[in-house]
């Protein structure tokens, strides 16, 4: 009767914290829970039968503080890579409270010109805007090229949350967690270093900044050449006399046929 009390009392204090590896009683602990939700049909089949993917989304959950559920419905395996889904970055970043307002679109030109940018309001009332997306760099990075790809159905859409990942990734990798969404994934996004609009600025600067190198060695053979050019310029004659010197020639010709054969 003592030893189920004590058991009791062990299984009690266990706390998983944010790390469910911090220590083995932690981890037996996460592991019964993994295999109990492995075992339901009701998370996605990445999670039915597989106590190990159950075991990272526990992990994820706890470091969020959310519920464990709502990961596994919200991070998908894509060509084997965890990736959230767009959504789910929106609701993340609405919901944390870390901003004064929910995150807002600003949208400019249409068709082939559209672009947007996300961007929310601090508390302090200062406006953070996130990387502006255009449907030109969604055409040079090949994400519209790709079979299969909605961003020839629903620009809008797409560029509405790729603007949300990009915002999360740069000014939220906390809640985001390096994971990039399910679209990203698809549209081959892989180590994409998304930079705040002045740095970018900066560094294309740099390296645009003497590209183009000087040669000042071969500035006197050109002056040379253009010199002979010029006087090679001046010693042809000009048509007017071109062309008396055709007329002399054809005259000449002329004499020598008239002119009878005594021979």
């Amino acid at each position: 009767m003592a030893e189920n009390s004590v058991e009791k009392r062990e299984l009690k204090d266990v706390n998983l914290g944010v790390n469910i590896f911090s220590g083995s009683n932690e981890f037996s602990l996460a592991l019964k829970m993994a295999n109990a939700l492995s075992s339901s049909t009701i998370v996605p089949k990445d999670y039915q039968g597989n106590i190990g993917n159950a075991l990272i989304a526990l992990e994820m959950s706890n470091r969020l503080g959310t519920s464990p559920l709502m990961v596994m419905q919200n991070l998908y395996i894509v060509n084997g890579r965890p990736a959230w889904s767009s959504q789910y970055i929106i609701a993340m970043i609405n919901s944390s409270k870390k901003y004064k307002t929910e995150l807002q679109y600003c949208f400019e030109g249409k068709g082939d010109s559209l672009s947007c940018y996300a961007f929310v309001e601090d508390h302090a009332g200062h406006e953070v805007k996130g990387p502006t997306i255009t449907m030109e760099m969604a055409k040079a990075e090949g994400w519209v090229g790709k079979t299969g790809s909605k961003w020839k159905t629903m620009p809008e859409v797409m560029i509405r949350y790729r603007a949300a990942s990009f915002f999360g990734r740069l000014n939220c990798p906390d809640m985001i967690m390096g994971i990039y969404s399910t679209e990203e994934v698809v549209d081959g996004i892989v180590d994409y270093q998304v930079l705040d609009p002045e740095e970018a600025v900066k560094q294309e600067i740099s390296q645009n900044a003497n590209v183009q190198a000087l040669d000042f060695t071969a500035s006197e053979p050109v002056k040379k050449q253009e010199a002979e050019q010029d006087q090679v310029n001046e010693n042809e004659p000009s048509e007017e006399e071109k062309q008396n010197i055709l007329a002399a020639e054809q005259a000449e010709a002329e004499a020598d046929y008239g002119q009878p054969n005594f021979l």
